[in-house]
């Protein structure tokens, strides 16, 4: 707007209309007051607008970390579910079938536990005793469901293993047991890779094989059909046992 070719009275309704007091004053004067009232005005609307963009940024901002956050929550559910993929992978992705079986349904059970072994029922007051490594007892499923929750050991470290392929996959054994059987392919196992045979050795400790396991080594060291220093050295670091016969 070219104020310098307006009138003074032009002036002074424009000046009113912006809400500027005027009274006596020139038009020089007036055009000043003007000027300066419109420059003060453009520079809170500047500001306005700065503010307004920063607030659009903020919010810009906040919805970029709602969406980061989403993102990582997104990111952590599948790293769960990843893991229990693995899980289910790093079991064949098979589970054991659970076979039902009556309470009443008999089963031998014998003893692979070097000594003398006893087991009681809580409930019936029952005694089971295994006189010796190989020895058998007779008893029912109600009986090992007992020796199961209270006694674990005897069924899963194991202290005696079931006579009976239906109760081996009721108790979910079969794992246990291929670790167990390993001892009866040692010659084959020694024929291995050390890392092999030491996995093996391993195997046979958790689930209480040590005795066997130096038992049936002995008997291969002593009719020649084990002669090599590295098992050998293996074995005896493994078992804490001398293999001539004497505890380390």
């Amino acid at each position: 707007m070219d104020f310098e070719k307006m009138e003074l009275d032009e002036l002074k309704n424009y000046a009113k209309s912006i809400g500027l007091t005027v009274g006596n004053i020139g038009k020089e004067k007036l055009i000043a007051k003007i000027k300066e009232k419109e420059s003060t005005e453009n520079n809170d609307t500047s500001e306005n607008v700065d503010q307004k963009v920063t607030t659009e940024a903020t919010d810009d901002t906040l919805v970029e970390q709602d969406t980061s956050t989403v993102k990582s929550n997104n990111d952590l559910l599948s790293s769960i579910a990843s893991a229990i993929d693995d899980l289910e992978d790093a079991t064949g992705g098979e589970i054991e079938e659970i076979v039902d079986l009556p309470n009443n349904h008999v089963v031998r059970v014998k003893s692979i536990t070097f000594g003398g072994l006893t087991y009681k029922s809580r409930t019936t007051n029952a005694v089971f005793r295994w006189n010796q490594i190989g020895a058998v007892q007779d008893m029912t499923i109600a009986e090992l469901n007992e020796m199961n929750n209270y006694k674990t050991d005897f069924l899963r470290k194991p202290l005696v293993i079931l006579m009976d392929e239906q109760a081996i996959r009721k108790f979910r054994l079969t794992q246990v047991y291929e670790n167990v059987a390993m001892i009866n392919n040692l010659a084959k196992v020694f024929e291995s890779d050390m890392a092999t045979i030491e996995r093996t050795i391993d195997n046979a400790i958790r689930v209480n094989m040590r005795d066997v396991l130096i038992s049936k080594v002995r008997q291969m060291y002593k009719s020649d059909k084990l002669n090599n220093v590295k098992i050998l050295k293996l074995l005896q670091d493994k078992l804490h046992f001398d293999i001539l016969g004497d505890a380390i």
